[in-house]
């Protein structure tokens, strides 16, 4: 290469300048003038954002799991209640006689889910005569249960012709 003898400006790396003495040769670069372009990937902030939205919708999920899982399990317990009060409702119109009677209990109580000993329900009922009519018995069952701190009651009620 031929010496340059006078002054020159080389640009270098990010855009600045530096001047350069020429008294000797001078062998010139390709330089890129945005280094910042022909990188690829994300910034440290772009990843950041990703992971907090991400968190936040794996939160929402799972506390939306949550409120599932309760809500099935409080629909599993008034299934189970409203059984328990048809069965008891069923046994009690097939009598014969009825006698009134107010808040009678199992003998069980608290009973399970087909009417054992130690379970999370309490059955009660009432025969007692209507105020529809002469002749008619009103039977109700009560089944009471405590979940997630709420006291829930299921109460099933019939009319019976006495005659």
């Amino acid at each position: 290469m031929p010496a340059i003898t006078s002054w020159l400006t080389v640009r270098v790396a990010y855009g600045s300048v530096r001047p350069a003495c020429a008294t000797g040769t001078v062998k010139l670069k390709k330089v890129r003038l945005s280094p910042i372009r022909s990188q690829r990937g994300f910034t440290f902030n772009e990843v950041l954002i990703a992971i907090a939205l991400t968190v936040i919708g794996i939160l929402g999920f799972s506390l939306n799991t949550a409120g599932v899982i309760r809500g099935n399990q409080v629909s599993g317990s008034v299934t189970i209640a409203t059984n328990l009060a048809q069965e008891k409702l069923e046994e009690l119109t097939a009598q014969t006689t009825f006698t009134n009677v107010t808040d009678a209990s199992d003998a069980n109580n608290p009973i399970t889910a087909i009417g054992a000993r130690d379970g999370r329900f309490t059955r009660t009922w009432t025969i007692k005569d209507s105020s529809v009519g002469s002749g008619l018995k009103e039977i109700s069952v009560t089944v009471s249960s405590t979940e997630y701190l709420f006291s829930r009651d299921v109460v099933l009620a019939t009319l019976v012709f006495t005659g």
